[in-house]
């Protein structure tokens, strides 16, 4: 579901006049996770994954050649099948430019074109969202994205009325307390969820980090804290899902990827048959003549 929706006409509203048009986030001049987040998620069909997947891959490059810009591609490991791309900006100005190329970019629109109608064969349904970075709500934001595999997904819908941040302090007077090491970035939904909803990214470099035992000392922090009575009275519903980083999917800056070329840029068995296919004569030959 690569279609880039039209933002509602009051987010128009809502950006000050003088805000100039800026690009997609620049991780380089504005570190740190970018300030707006598009997620255009995409639900498979039952057994048409694989397929899915192949005909995005390929999607994936005519975009890069059209001048689409950075993103990053999840696929689920747990929950329903679906493939997120998400997709950052400083400013929705500048979502809302994007969305204008779409529009008029003759090489957008033949991309566009050319694999959109094709959708249908393989999506049961998809959905936008876009979402407010809240630092407030996270925990060590900034980290290497390219030495990571995984992110676990936190979604939680909080009560009307609630205010999460007292969670989020919770959760982070205890991870110092009891030397936690990891990195949590929070984001607000304004529109595409129900009300209420936030979206915590949790990154992980294997699941191996799963096999080790809980933090004793952070579980104490949490009980001493009264965490369960925090949530039961500011939570109305929380969902946990793992998605992996899908390299053939994204399209990431080179100092990202730089970071594990061997992950984010994998020759595909396609490539290494054929390399192999054309190499084999020739060396049979330099065998025969050194027989010879």
């Amino acid at each position: 579901m690569r279609r880039i929706l039209a933002l509602i006409a009051a987010f128009a509203l809502l950006m000050p006049a003088a805000v100039a048009v800026a690009q997609t986030h620049d991780h380089e001049k504005n570190p740190g996770p970018p300030k707006i987040l598009e997620i255009i998620q995409e639900s498979s069909k039952p057994g048409k994954t694989l397929a899915h997947r192949q005909h995005e891959a390929a999607w994936t490059q005519a975009l890069i050649q059209a001048g689409f810009p950075h993103n990053l591609a999840i696929s689920s490991v747990t929950g329903p099948d679906e493939d997120w791309f998400l997709v950052g900006f400083d400013t929705f100005a500048a979502l809302e430019k994007l969305n204008q190329e779409f529009e008029t970019k003759p090489a957008l629109q033949k991309v566009m074109a050319t694999f959109a109608p094709k959708e249908t064969d393989f999506v049961s349904e998809s959905r936008t969202i876009t979402a407010r970075y809240r630092p407030d709500l996270s925990y060590k934001p900034e980290f290497e994205l390219g030495e990571y595999k995984y992110f676990n997904v936190t979604m939680v819908r909080y009560k009307l009325g609630s205010d999460p941040t007292e969670i989020s302090k919770i959760l982070n007077t205890a991870r110092d307390k009891a030397g936690v090491k990891s990195h949590v970035v929070g984001y607000q939904v304004n529109s595409g969820m129900p009300v209420g909803t936030y979206i915590y990214f949790t990154p992980i470099k294997s699941l191996s980090e799963w096999d080790q035992p809980p933090n004793q000392a952070y579980m104490d922090a949490l009980k001493e804290a009264k965490f369960d009575d925090a949530l039961s009275k500011s939570v109305q519903k929380v969902e946990f899902r793992l998605f992996g980083f899908n390299p053939k999917l994204s399209y990431l800056p080179t100092s990202v990827t730089k970071l594990n070329p061997s992950f984010w840029n994998p020759k595909s068995d396609a490539a290494k048959t054929t390399t192999a296919k054309s190499t084999t004569p020739a060396a049979k030959k330099e065998a025969k003549t050194e027989k010879k």
